[in-house]
């Protein structure tokens, strides 16, 4: 069962072109400057390596859709734009990349000179990608303040655009992987780009570059910001978690040392993998209950008859937030569970527009965003009291119980 509600528009301002913001221009600039390398790097071979391209880009493609999903279920309160999203991806895949292509190389080459050419090879990914590709990408963050700063309200914003920032970067990383070892395996270019494709999709997919960059870019909007903190506590947060997304692509880039029993090498590789995982996880802990902290605070001063107790604490996370439809669908059914679901995605809506009104330093009682997303909340609820003052359909009543069998 599901109410009709009215359609509110949260932020009126989701379109990513700003023509009047020179950062735009500049953003632009550097997309055109990307879509030119990365096509001269695959326009050369693409006629003879196209059916192994494409089947690379197939399961890239998964991957992405895979890393979006769980972005969008780490993002509790707010849905961020799809043309952000989109613009986040694109610097990543595009600028990023191909500026990050011409930097690693004169890297490589610095190294190889100053040492010799087999420890560059070695090491150098763990010294070039790190210093390469991190500033790149949180590059790409600052942009994104710059041109859409009215998108970043919290903390945990910069973190999903970081981590999109980095998943553009991993699929169109993981497509040059693919293109290089198509062109050189002797045998077939399927092999060459299949094996790379599935080996980088599989071992360094789950820690890669959307965990270093939502890192960095975590950083990045605690500084934009969080006003209320001493400048000089906002800048050492941002740099502080600017050098540990260094560090944890660092840590990945680590070759596994040639004397290692190959029997190890794989928990070597996954150890290293987890540990970033868990680093990116602790991180995320704390921006989610910041962003719940604001929820709280947002609401506070709604009623009872918009907003329970309960529905707050039901509110935290997405766990109890199905928790809770769970239990409604026990006791009262699937309708009811839908009901819920669609009550808490208009109290999310509604702390969105709360909030909104408070940064304009208006009146929340006047806007008609308001009004309409409680009229949506008191129409649900009152959908909601029919079914549970029916009763409960999952306890037999008492007759029914005394009834002989």
């Amino acid at each position: 069962m599901i109410v009709h509600t009215e359609r509110v528009v949260v932020e009126s301002q989701g379109a990513f072109i700003r023509v009047r913001r020179p950062a735009y221009w500049v953003y632009v600039a550097c997309l055109v400057f990307g879509l030119i390398g990365l096509g001269r790097v695959l326009s050369p071979e693409y006629s003879d390596i196209a059916g192994a391209l494409w089947a690379s880009i197939a399961i890239n493609a998964v991957l992405a859709v895979v890393f979006l999903w769980i972005l969008a279920r780490l993002d509790l309160f707010e849905s961020e734009p799809v043309t952000v999203r989109a613009a986040a991806m694109c610097w990543g895949g595009l600028a990023a990349v191909a500026f990050a292509m011409i930097a690693n190389d004169a890297s490589l080459v610095v190294l190889a000179k100053l040492t010799d050419v087999a420890w560059a090879r070695t090491w150098g990914p763990a010294i070039a990608g790190p210093l390469n590709e991190e500033w790149l990408k949180t590059l790409g963050v600052v942009m994104l303040v710059l041109i859409v700063r009215e998108h970043f309200d919290r903390s945990i914003d910069g973190l999903i655009y970081g981590a999109l920032v980095g998943l553009g970067f991993q699929v169109v990383e993981n497509l040059t992987y693919a293109i290089n070892f198509a062109v050189i395996n002797p045998n077939s270019d399927w092999a060459g780009s299949l094996t790379v494709t599935f080996t980088r999709v599989l071992v360094a997919g789950p820690w890669s570059h959307p965990l270093y960059s939502g890192t960095a870019g975590l950083g990045i909007a605690y500084l934009v910001t969080q006003v209320r903190k001493p400048m000089r506590v906002r800048l050492s947060v941002a740099f502080g978690l600017f050098l540990l997304s260094m560090a944890m692509h660092a840590l990945w880039n680590l070759p596994v040392g040639p004397g290692l029993d190959t029997r190890l090498t794989l928990p070597v590789t996954y150890g290293k993998g987890l540990i970033i995982l868990g680093l990116f996880l602790v991180l995320y802990h704390f921006a989610a209950r910041a962003e719940w902290r604001w929820f709280v605070t947002t609401m506070s001063d709604q009623p009872e008859s918009v907003i329970t107790t309960e529905d707050l604490t039901t509110m935290r996370s997405l766990r109890s937030r199905h928790k809770a439809r769970n239990r409604a669908a026990k006791r009262w059914g699937k309708p009811a569970a839908h009901l819920l679901g669609q009550l808490q995605r208009e109290l999310v809506r509604l702390a969105a527009i709360l909030a909104r009104e408070q940064r304009r330093d208006a009146d929340a009682d006047d806007a008609p965003d308001v009004a309409a997303v409680k009229r949506n909340i008191a129409a649900i609820r009152a959908e909601l009291a029919e079914i549970t003052d029916r009763g409960d359909p999952a306890e037999p009543s008492e007759e029914a119980a005394a009834a002989p069998g």
